[in-house]
């Protein structure tokens, strides 16, 4: 059997009930008439609309003669049930979960005058069941260091060749990235869509990345000052690798390609190509968070809750429940056993 690709349905081959009600609900344009959703930052609200769009798409290819009954009367147990089936066989249960969860969301804010709890206990039913993915402990240092490698590697590569080839310059600009994730580990889409003269300044000797609020989760300001290393490293990129990509001189995004910027995806394979043959394992762009709150824990845990406005979250709660729970378990231990190593021996006969 053919195994199947999940394809959403575009925005503008939505029902026309399903785009005016949706529009009413989550894009204002009226200061004075806000949307009952318009608080939500840009992000929440392209990915409800990703999930919902993903729903549509899966009723347009398994019952498209339902896309012309309301909203309401298209989403029932039975069909859940179903699509909850069709996604497994390409997504795990915790993605799953994620999609009926915003579906849910979603369908709630377009009919509030409906009961939709049972959706959101179906989602939350197949999250508790969900195995959570087991990803193998890195630190920034590790990511650092291997960034710093890759664009000491590409110098070399292009002094050796006389000129900065292709391929040099994607290996700088890999490592690069990959660098600049470990000192601001913001997350993926804010990170490619940083734009040299919008987002990255220079202030005095060292170059800045101010993100704002619309390129946030939590719709909050954040800034990431360089290091003298790294500004160091944009500087030449900025002045020798970077114009190697064809194409480079004619927009301002930071990261480039040939002609155009990099993706969000793309940023994504680079990161885990390398660090797979780096490190023995792949870790993605989101995963330098996770190694971000680690790192700050092993090095300095009496000031580990600065790891909170380091990831732009509004509570350090947040922070300790989805990034250094794990790394606390493991320091904890590490802590005992230093504990037990410096206890003399015959300590243990008073046990």
């Amino acid at each position: 059997m053919t195994r199947h690709v999940n394809v959403a349905l575009p925005f503008a081959s939505w029902p026309d009930e399903d785009q005016q009600v949706w529009e009413a609900c989550f894009d204002s344009t009226d200061i004075f008439d806000e949307a009952p959703c318009s608080h939500l930052s840009a992000a929440t609200r392209q990915g409800r609309q990703a999930a919902y769009g993903l729903w549509l798409g899966y009723l347009s290819l398994i019952e498209p003669d339902c896309l012309e009954l309301s909203a309401p009367e298209r989403i029932n147990r039975s069909r859940i049930e179903d699509y909850a089936a069709y996604l497994r066989e390409n997504c795990r249960d915790t993605t799953i979960s994620h999609q009926l969860g915003r579906l849910f969301y979603s369908i709630r804010a377009m009919y509030p005058d409906r009961d939709w709890r049972w959706l959101y206990h179906i989602a939350r039913r197949i999250a508790r069941q969900a195995k959570p993915i087991k990803h193998p402990m890195v630190l920034s240092s590790d990511l650092y260091a291997l960034g710093l490698r890759l664009m000491d590697k590409a110098e070399v590569k292009a002094k050796r060749a006389c000129r900065v080839t292709k391929s040099a310059a994607m290996m700088y600009r890999d490592g690069l990235l990959i660098a600049t994730l470990v000192e601001a580990p913001m997350r993926r889409r804010a990170f490619s869509q940083l734009r040299l003269n919008e987002h990255l300044r220079r202030i005095g000797n060292r170059w800045v990345i101010m993100v704002p609020e619309d390129l946030t989760k939590t719709r909050r300001f954040q800034e990431y000052w360089l290091s003298e290393r790294l500004t160091k490293a944009t500087d030449v990129y900025l002045d020798r690798f970077r114009l190697a990509f064809p194409g480079a001189e004619d927009h301002d995004w930071l990261w480039t390609y040939v002609g155009r910027a990099m993706t969000d995806k793309m940023i994504r394979r680079r990161t885990i190509r390398w660090t797979h043959g780096a490190l023995g394992f792949p870790v993605s762009p989101h995963r330098f968070r996770n190694a971000a709150a680690n790192f700050i824990l092993a090095a300095d845990p009496e000031n580990v809750r600065v790891a909170k406005d380091l990831l732009g979250h509004t509570s350090f709660a947040m922070t300790e429940k989805h990034y250094i729970d794990a790394a606390q378990s493991r320091l904890a231990g590490r802590a005992l056993q230093n504990i037990l190593s410096e206890m003399k021996e015959g300590d243990h006969a008073h046990l």
